[in-house]
């Protein structure tokens, strides 16, 4: 029974010995199949990084490339301009030296005794002496358009009425023609001495208002006109400054009166020889006219 018991034993141990070396191939066959795995892997992540490194080279290298187009441009249009320049260089010393090469041969023709030099210093004397007279009639007639500016300043500056009462001051010296006026707001225009005036805004807090003016058949607007500034027109029959000031501003109201001037520019003079009256012996008379308020 020992025997039999033996032989069953090795019979036992037999078939188990003859699987282990099954199970270490396929364990083998996996860790090669890891490896494998793994460096494919690892080949695929190299592959990867070579790619993008390979990729970013292109793209540096495209831009060294733009860079030296850029670069190439730029010396072209330097070499251009540097050959343009040295071209007008080369112009313009050749036509110096043609100057100076005429400027010479001139030089060696006329003589001081030559009459042609001497027609020549006639004609330089005769120049300069129109240029002479061109420059003082110049200085003749900016001295005339002075004066006459000046003349139109002060008898402008200064002569403001800020009452009724200095209005007819300013009447009595027979200078200007003055014309009060007392003007609503409204569309219409209303006839002040040369001009015709419409209200169309007051500021009864500030001072100030807007208007319209038509002064020489053409419409005006005169924006933010403050208390006692004086607004200046020039009209085409007289020729001379016509002004408008506003004495009193209130809620839709303004009051306030033009100066005119009695003569045309040609007579100004004549006017300001002979005194308003002296002819008659009389005194000047006041001659406000007044605007009623509509």
């Amino acid at each position: 029974m020992d025997e039999n018991a033996k032989q069953n034993g090795s019979a036992s141990e037999k078939p188990r010995r003859a699987i282990n070396p099954l199970w270490v191939a396929g364990i083998a066959l996996l860790c090669v199949v890891a490896v494998a795995l793994g460096f494919i892997v690892k080949q695929q992540k190299v592959a990867n990084q070579l790619s993008a490194r390979n990729e970013e080279l292109t793209a540096s290298l495209t831009q060294t490339k733009g860079q030296l187009q850029t670069l190439s441009s730029e010396l072209n249009t330097l070499q251009t301009k540097q050959a343009e320049q040295a071209e007008r260089d080369r112009v313009e010393k050749a036509a110096r030296q043609r100057r100076l090469y005429h400027h010479v041969v001139a030089k060696k023709v006329l003589k001081k005794d030559d009459p042609r030099w001497k027609q020549v210093q006639a004609e330089l004397a005769a120049h300069q002496r129109a240029i002479a007279s061109t420059q003082q009639d110049i200085d003749k007639t900016r001295s005339e358009l002075q004066s006459n500016l000046d003349s139109t300043r002060t008898e402008l500056n200064g002569s403001i009425a800020k009452t009724h009462a200095e209005l007819v001051e300013l009447e009595k010296k027979g200078e200007r023609n003055y014309y009060e006026f007392d003007i609503f707001k409204a569309k219409r225009f209303e006839r002040v001495g040369p001009i015709e005036v419409s209200l169309r805004k007051t500021n009864a807090k500030h001072q100030f208002c807007d208007m319209h003016v038509i002064v020489n058949d053409r419409e005006l607007v005169k924006k933010h006109i403050n208390v006692y500034e004086p607004v200046t027109f020039y009209t085409e029959q007289n020729g001379r400054p016509v002004q408008l000031v506003i004495n009193s501003i209130s809620k839709n109201h303004m009051h306030g009166y033009v100066s005119a001037p009695k003569y045309p520019g040609s007579r100004v003079s004549a006017a300001n020889a002979a005194p308003v009256g002296a002819a008659t012996g009389q005194t000047a008379v006041v001659d406000l006219r007044h605007r009623a308020a509509q």
